[in-house]
């Protein structure tokens, strides 16, 4: 079952609400594929692709704010998968979604969030220390 998990946390809460959300949309895609419920699983998708958008953008804007220096390919991966979803939704048009797709996107996820995302972490939580007293934060580097 496709589901976010604790060990998926950045400590950013906004982030980790954006991606538990993105998981019950993955988990909705697993149970359109399932029921064979196509239509159900193309809207899905639509729904899927809008929320990535604005979470993409939302979680560059925060790595931008931070100056985290891997921003440009933590933006280029974003926007390949981007691409990688539009694919998949306008095939679904036509065709089931098939468990592998499913799986591939929550694989793609999981990684990313655990990998990807993690890196950017002690940035964020740097900016977090200085705007909440006016100067860093002992704990953050």
């Amino acid at each position: 079952m496709t589901e976010w998990t604790p060990d998926l946390s950045t400590d950013v809460p906004v982030l980790d609400e954006q991606h538990k959300a993105i998981f019950q949309w993955l988990s909705e895609l697993e149970s359109a594929t399932a029921d064979q419920r196509t239509l159900f699983g193309v809207y899905v998708l639509t729904r899927l692709k809008h929320y990535m958008r604005e979470h993409f953008a939302a979680e560059e804007a925060m790595m931008k704010a931070a100056g985290y220096p891997g921003l440009e390919q933590h933006h280029a991966e974003h926007a390949k998968f981007r691409v990688k979803l539009e694919e998949i939704q306008l095939k679904s048009i036509g065709e089931d979604i098939s468990t592998d797709t499913v799986h591939f996107l929550t694989n793609w996820l999981t990684h990313h969030i655990a990998i990807t995302d993690m890196a950017y972490v002690p940035y964020l939580k740097r900016l977090e220390g200085v705007s909440s007293c006016g100067r860093p934060d002992e704990n953050t580097p």
